[in-house]
């Protein structure tokens, strides 16, 4: 299992122990990096629409990790087909 597989399954099992580093490494394994923008980050969606994740030290609230979670989800096989 490649790493990004182990961290989507760690963020999907257990979202309120994943750190705001290991959500980024996620995010930019498939493709959809987390850009800084003030005091939050801002994940742009292929279909135009964003994220937006608050940062709060190392931690990051499970919501959020569920909203990159269902994002990587919408575009999963479009990237392992590449």
């Amino acid at each position: 299992m490649a790493k990004r597989e182990k961290l989507l399954a760690k963020a999907k099992n257990s979202p309120q122990n994943i750190s705001f580093q290991e959500l980024e490494d996620l995010a930019a394994a498939y493709g959809l990096p987390l850009e800084p923008g003030g005091s939050h980050y801002v994940q742009r969606l292929p279909d135009g629409t964003k994220n937006t994740i608050k940062r709060e030290g190392d931690k990051v609230k499970k919501w959020y990790v569920r909203d990159v979670v269902e994002a990587i989800e919408d575009i999963r096989p479009e990237v392992e087909r590449s």
